[in-house]
């Protein structure tokens, strides 16, 4: 009878232990998700691949740049958010495709395709070592969650294993204006 219950104490206790192990043990996406860089507008924020250097943060309900052949001008029900970074790849030669900005409620707002065609967006040319290269991002978000921004930057969607930086943006000097020529922000 001894043996029976130093047995079942013996397997309940193995079970305990192998339930603390698997309670702990972190998922497959945070093992092997972004290598995330964290830092505040006004400082320069680098990971092993690339650095952001948030210059200046801007919100417009109206935005204009020239398109092919002709002015366009873009409204929106929300507010347009356009931050003017400088960014420089470290190592190599990379592209800068993904930009995001996490507002207020933790939600994702990926860069606009709204305002493709604008001169001065990082995202539509590659990065270089030793050449820092400035330029705009630009957002389309509801004005709410504009109260509580974070810039997320990456070179692929998704980044596993790759480097991820974290921007928090700085409410304080983000100026609100009417409308805004893209050209002159960058």
């Amino acid at each position: 009878m001894m043996r029976w219950i130093a047995s079942f104490l013996l397997v309940a206790l193995a079970a305990v232990v192998l339930s603390a192990f698997q309670s702990t043990t972190p998922r497959y996406a945070a093992l092997t998700g972004p290598i995330v860089t964290s830092g505040k507008q006004g400082e320069v924020v680098a990971s092993k691949t690339f650095s952001v250097d948030v210059l200046k943060v801007l919100r417009a309900y109206t935005i204009t740049f020239k398109g092919i052949g002709r002015p366009v001008e873009r409204q929106t029900q929300g507010i347009w958010v356009i931050v003017t970074a400088r960014a420089e790849a470290l190592r190599e030669t990379m592209p800068l495709r993904i930009a995001a900005i996490r507002g207020a409620s933790g939600r994702l707002y990926q860069q606009t395709r709204r305002a493709d065609g604008a001169d001065g967006r990082i995202s539509d040319f590659d990065l270089q070592p030793g050449l820092p290269a400035k330029g705009i991002f630009v957002f389309e978000m509801p004005e709410e969650e504009t109260k509580d921004m974070v810039l997320v930057l990456s070179s692929q969607l998704g980044p596993q294993l790759e480097s991820e930086i974290h921007i928090k943006l700085d409410q304080q000097g983000i100026n609100t204006i009417e409308r805004t020529d893209l050209a002159g922000n960058g």
